[in-house]
């Protein structure tokens, strides 16, 4: 059976780290002449001397969701793989996305999001902002935009990634996609290693809190009926509540993580008071988001 076109779309932005990912891409097990790669941002072609891409440049852009559209309108293949600039893809990446892409009833995959540091409070950022992607087990869930496949006609489908969003459009994404009856898959077997290179107690706290602070709530309360903690969020209107709920939260959140990788990564419990403290960061930064009583989609207001 012959094997489909596929596209790999890389917003970009990290020049040192971009090249590592276009490496990797080049050692594929799947075949070089049905794979595309984009490399969609601002200065793009200046890696196009060196390494078989198509650039399409922009201006710069600081809403990933932008992005990913933009090289989704300009991709050929049947299949769209979205992919970081700091996310190295293991050797069968592009093959083990269009094995689970092919599954009846799939809308996205999405897979393993490994870190490569092994510093202590690296680790800390690989379980607190990305311990669901850190299992052995297949899911129904959400999956993470840093690695993600969907066929191209799905994606057309439903309207793409939200343009307005700086964080959680893959989440708003793959909540679209289970609105129009299909599945949101996570297969571990699909892997990347993360280069985030957030190494420091400072860092964790911070990426945590930027991050509550854009996003605040407004994805949770489009979609309050398809999880418990959106319910759960959704119920809160009055900000000077928020902070009532910011511990048993974080506290239930991290339990959760926990809960779920321990088996496979017992260290796990030695990060668990700093998953706790990125958690209070992150509600930290929504509960300042309801303070000033709108979200943040504009990039003058992102810290």
């Amino acid at each position: 059976m012959t094997k489909p076109h596929v596209s790999v779309i890389i917003p970009f932005s990290r020049k040192e780290q971009a090249q590592v990912v276009l490496a990797c891409l080049g050692q594929q097990t799947y075949p070089a002449d049905l794979v595309e790669i984009l490399l969609v941002g601002a200065q793009s072609s200046v890696l196009s001397q060196h390494w078989a891409i198509k650039a399409v440049e922009t201006k710069p852009i600081y809403y990933p969701g932008e992005a990913r559209n933009i090289g989704a309108h300009e991709a050929m293949g049947k299949y769209l793989l979205f992919l970081d600039d700091d996310c190295a893809p293991a050797a069968n990446w592009i093959e083990e996305n269009v094995a689970a892409l092919k599954r009846p009833g799939i809308g996205a995959v999405g897979g393993l999001i490994a870190g490569k540091s092994r510093a202590f409070f690296a680790r800390c950022v690989d379980f607190s902002r990305f311990g669901f992607y850190q299992v052995g087990k297949e899911r129904t869930m959400v999956v993470c935009s840093a690695s993600l496949g969907v066929e191209r006609e799905v994606f057309m489908e439903v309207g793409g990634f939200d343009e307005t969003l700086r964080s959680e459009e893959d989440m708003d994404f793959c909540y679209r996609l289970q609105a129009h009856g299909y599945r949101t898959l996570y297969q571990p077997t699909i892997k990347v290693i993360h280069d985030h290179r957030r190494t420091t107690l400072s860092a964790l706290l911070r990426y945590s809190y930027f991050y509550g602070r854009v996003s605040g709530l407004h994805v949770k309360r489009l979609y309050p009926g398809l999880s418990r903690r959106n319910k759960i969020l959704s119920m809160v209107q009055h900000p000077y509540l928020y902070p009532l709920m910011m511990l048993p939260i974080s506290l239930g959140a991290t339990l959760n993580i926990v809960r779920l990788t321990v088996r496979e990564h017992p260290a796990v419990l030695l990060y668990s008071p700093f998953i706790v403290a990125s958690k209070l960061a992150s509600h930290i930064g929504i509960w300042r988001w309801l303070l000033h009583g709108a979200p943040l989609r504009g990039g003058g207001n992102a810290e």
